[in-house]
């Protein structure tokens, strides 16, 4: 795709690198996460005449806001074409930018991809993995990102829904309340997080499926247990 060469032909192997440990402190203190996305890629991001967006990627930065800060709505949305502007920019703290996640694009002591969070079936017949690319500057942030994509499968698997999940986790149902203290996030991060943006499958179906303007069957995006490719890790 012509965005994925726009995005990687420009990387800067020069540029500078954060100290490890500190962007989750400095998400926590500016009270906001900061997305880079697309603006115009319908289904996946699209910024509306009013200036709001929408689409999977941006509830799945929304779910993000929701685990660190408490809220979906403490998120901003940065319009990104190319990675010097990410690069140059640090308060951007990762991006959803319908990339496929490859081993020459990742940039040691610099970038890294997230969790797979869909399977997109290519030209050359085989399925491009998607993943969030995220600075390696970090690593409690990027095992936050990478658990809070699992969660929203594994909320799926055991049918934890926006109507379900608050109550899920005050009968201690869902999920173990160990994870929070394990991410150093509070027990119910995942609670509000698919209360407030819903299940993979309810973000899915509003963006692409059966409740979005141009649906696009599941295929490969279905849990393991429905014939499909996607597989929550452990959630405990």
């Amino acid at each position: 795709m012509l965005r994925v060469f726009l995005l990687f032909g420009s990387l800067c192997a020069g540029a500078s690198v954060g100290h490890a440990g500190t962007r989750l402190d400095a998400i926590r203190q500016h009270g906001q996460l900061v997305c880079g996305v697309a603006t115009q890629d319908p289904g996946f991001a699209l910024r509306l005449p009013d200036g709001t967006y929408q689409g999977l990627e941006i509830d799945l930065c929304r779910a993000v806001a929701a685990a660190v800060l408490g809220s979906s709505t403490q998120v901003r949305f940065a319009p990104l074409d190319t990675v010097h502007e990410f690069l140059a920019n640090p308060r951007i703290d990762l991006v959803f930018h319908r990339l496929s996640w490859a081993l020459t694009r990742e940039a040691p002591g610099q970038l890294e991809f997230g969790p797979v969070y869909f399977l997109e079936a290519a030209a050359s017949n085989r399925l491009e993995p998607l993943a969030p690319l995220l600075r390696s500057d970090d690593g409690d942030f990027s095992r936050i990102v990478r658990w809070a994509v699992y969660a929203l499968l594994d909320a799926e698997l055991y049918a934890v829904d926006r109507a379900t999940a608050e109550q899920a986790g005050v009968r201690g149902q869902w999920p173990a309340g160990e994870t929070g203290l394990a991410l150093d996030l509070p027990p119910d991060w995942a609670n509000r997080m698919v209360a407030q943006v819903g299940n993979y499958a309810e973000i899915y179906a509003r963006n692409l499926g059966v409740n979005s303007k141009r649906p696009l069957p599941r295929g490969p995006n279905r849990l393991w247990r429905d014939g499909g490719l996607m597989v929550p890790l452990l959630l405990h």
